[in-house]
C-alpha cells in the first residue's frame, strides 16, 4: 500500500503542514504562526516550540482526513534555511534559536569579509558576500560574546536540521540548504574547513551533509507516540523551500525562472554552470539531484512596493478595487516608478539608489500611480531577465507563485512587459508540494521528480506576453531615469521587442 505523505514547510511567518496521498492530491492542510521575540536588531525563537507545531498540525491534518491508521507514512520536511539552532547531546536546544531576521551580527560580517578574499569567498560559498542574515556571522558573534554557550554545544545546526534531529535522532544537514550558512563549499560539496575555524565552530557539532530528498531514517518512538497512528513513519529531508517550490510548480529545469511574487522578488534558476559571476551577482547553490546548480537572485522591493502604496498612499489593503480600474487607464501617460524603496536590488546593487515616482502630473491619481508601481516591479523583473540572458541564462518562461498573483492584471502586465509568458499554478502551498515530490521518488512510488504522469496536478493559468513598441518605449525609459538618476546600469536587450 502506498504511503502518505505529511509535507512540513517551516515558513518564516507560517509553519505548514499539507498531507497528500501517493497521487499528490491534497487531502488537508493546517498552519501556525511563528512567534518572534524582537529587541532593536535581534530577532529569536523557540525552536522547540516549532517542533511542539509540526507535530500538533500533523495531527490535525489526520483528523481533518480521516487519515486511515493502516497506512505507512512519511514526514518531508522543507522551509527557511538560515535560522541557527543549538542543540546538546541529548538533542534539545541549548536556548533560543536565532533567526536569520536577526542582525546583531554586522560586525563580524565586515570581519569575515576582510579576512577573506571576495573573489575566493564568492567562488566557494557561492554568496556575492558575507552578510548577517548568514549562520556563520552568528557563530562568530556567539564566539566572542558567549564562547561558553558555543563551545557547549554538540550540535551547530538550523531550524530545518533541528527538526531533523528531533523527529529521529539523527543529526543531517540537507545540502540544497547549505549554501545558505557561508560555512559551506559549494563547488567541492563539503564545509569549508578555514571559514569554520574562523567561526569558532568545533567541526564535529556540523551535522552530516545528505542530499536532497534522502530517507533520514524512523520516527524516534517517543515522537511516535504524539503522532496519529499508522502503520511506519519514516522522514525524508526534503529540500530548501524555494527549490521545492519549483519542484512543486514545474519549474525546475532550464529555461525557467521561478519568480516569487510575494513582500520580495526572488528568483531561482536551474543553471548549468556552478560559476559564480561578479557581474550577475546571484548565489549559487547545490541543486536537487547530483552534479545540478540552482541560481538564486533576490530584489527586496517586490510586491512590498505595492503593499506599501495600498496602505500608505491609497488607504486599502487588497487588489479588487484597483484590478475593476486599472485596465481603462491609458498605460501611455501614466507616470514611471523606479521600485528601489530598499535601495539595493539586482542586478544593479545600487546602495545609492531610492524609490522615486517620474513624469508625474496634476492628472494623475491613485489608480495612475498604482499602475506605475506595478508596471516599476515588472521593469524590475524583466532587467533580471535581461541580466541571466546576458549571462548566458536565456529564459523562456517565469512560473509565479505568491499573493501578487492574485491580480490578473499585474500578471498579464509582467508578461507584456519583460516579453516572456507567465504562468500562474493554482497551487497554494508549492514547496511543499515539491516536498512531497521528493519523498514519493525516494519511497520509490515515482521513479524521478520528472515521472509526474500519474500524479494529480493542480491547474495553471498562463498569461502569454503581448508584445507592442510601448512596452519596450516605457522599459527605455524607465531604464534612463534609473540611469540618470543613480547611475545604474542598464540591461537593454536589444532582442526584445
Amino acid at each position: 500500500m502506498s504511503p502518505l505523505v505529511y509535507a512540513v514547510d517551516l515558513g518564516s511567518t507560517n509553519i505548514k503542514v499539507v498531507l497528500y496521498d501517493d497521487t499528490l492530491a491534497p487531502l488537508a492542510s493546517a498552519s501556525r504562526p511563528v512567534r518572534y521575540d524582537r529587541d532593536a536588531d535581534r530577532v529569536e525563537f523557540d525552536a522547540d516550540e516549532v517542533v511542539d507545531a509540526v507535530i500538533a498540525l500533523i495531527g490535525d491534518c489526520a483528523r481533518d482526513a480521516v487519515a486511515p491508521a493502516d497506512r505507512e507514512a512519511i514526514i518531508a520536511v522543507t522551509g527557511q534555511a538560515e535560522s541557527l539552532v543549538l542543540a546538546d547531546r541529548t538533542g534539545r536546544a541549548t536556548g533560543p534559536a536565532i533567526s536569520w531576521m536577526d542582525e546583531r551580527s554586522h560586525v563580524e560580517a565586515a570581519e569575515i569579509a576582510a579576512a577573506f578574499d571576495p573573489a575566493t569567498a564568492f567562488a566557494v560559498t557561492g554568496e556575492p558576500a558575507p552578510i548577517p542574515t548568514w549562520p556563520a556571522t552568528k557563530l562568530r558573534w556567539l564566539a566572542k560574546h558567549h564562547p561558553g554557550v558555543l563551545g557547549a554545544a554538540a550540535h551547530v545546526l538550523m531550524i530545518k536540521d533541528y527538526l531533523l534531529l528531533r523527529l529521529t535522532g539523527r543529526a543531517v544537514g540537507e545540502e540544497t540548504t547549505r549554501g545558505f550558512t557561508y560555512l559551506y563549499d559549494v563547488p567541492g560539496r563539503r564545509y569549508w574547513d578555514e571559514m569554520v575555524a574562523f567561526c569558532g565552530v568545533r567541526p564535529e557539532t556540523l551535522p552530516e551533509l545528505v542530499p536532497a530528498g534522502a530517507v533520514v531514517g524512523s520516527v524516534r518512538d517517543e515522537v511516535r507516540a504524539l503522532l496519529p497512528p499508522a502503520a511506519s513513519y519514516a522522514v525524508n529531508a526534503g529540500a530548501l523551500d524555494h527549490f521545492c517550490a519549483m519542484v512543486g510548480t514545474g519549474s525546475y529545469r532550464p529555461g525557467a525562472v521561478s519568480a516569487s511574487a510575494g513582500t520580495v522578488l526572488a528568483l531561482s534558476m536551474l543553471v548549468d554552470e556552478p560559476v559564480p559571476d561578479p557581474v550577475l551577482g546571484a548565489s549559487l547553490h547545490p541543486g536537487i539531484r547530483p552534479g545540478e546548480t540552482v541560481l538564486f537572485t533576490c530584489a527586496d522591493s517586490g510586491g512590498v512596493c505595492l503593499s506599501w502604496f495600498q496602505e500608505q498612499i491609497a488607504g486599502q489593503d487588497d487588489y479588487d478595487a484597483l484590478e475593476q480600474e486599472l485596465p481603462a487607464r491609458d498605460p501611455a501617460s501614466a507616470p514611471l516608478f523606479l521600485p528601489y524603496l530598499t535601495g539595493v536590488n539586482p542586478p544593479d546593487f545600487d546602495p545609492q539608489a531610492r524609490g522615486a515616482f517620474v513624469d508625474l502630473h496634476l492628472r494623475h491619481d491613485r489608480v495612475d500611480l498604482a499602475y506605475a508601481v506595478m508596471e516599476g516591479v515588472a521593469h524590475l523583473l524583466r532587467r533580471n531577465i535581461v541580466a541571466l540572458a546576458e549571462r548566458g541564462h536565456a529564459v523562456d518562461a517565469v512560473v509565479s507563485a505568491g499573493g501578487g498573483t492574485a491580480s490578473r492584471f499585474w500578471n498579464q502586465l509582467k508578461a507584456d512587459v519583460t516579453g516572456v509568458e507567465l504562468r500562474v499554478p493554482h497551487e497554494a502551498e508549492a514547496a511543499c508540494r515539491g516536498a512531497a515530490l521528493l519523498a514519493l521518488a525516494a519511497a520509490g512510488v515515482v521513479s524521478s521528480i520528472d515521472d509526474t504522469a500519474r500524479l494529480h496536478r493542480p491547474d495553471d493559468e498562463r498569461f502569454p506576453a503581448r508584445h507592442d513598441t510601448l512596452r519596450r518605449a516605457r522599459y527605455d525609459a524607465f531604464d534612463s531615469a534609473l540611469t540618470r538618476l543613480y547611475g545604474a546600469g542598464h540591461p537593454r536587450d536589444e532582442e526584445r521587442p
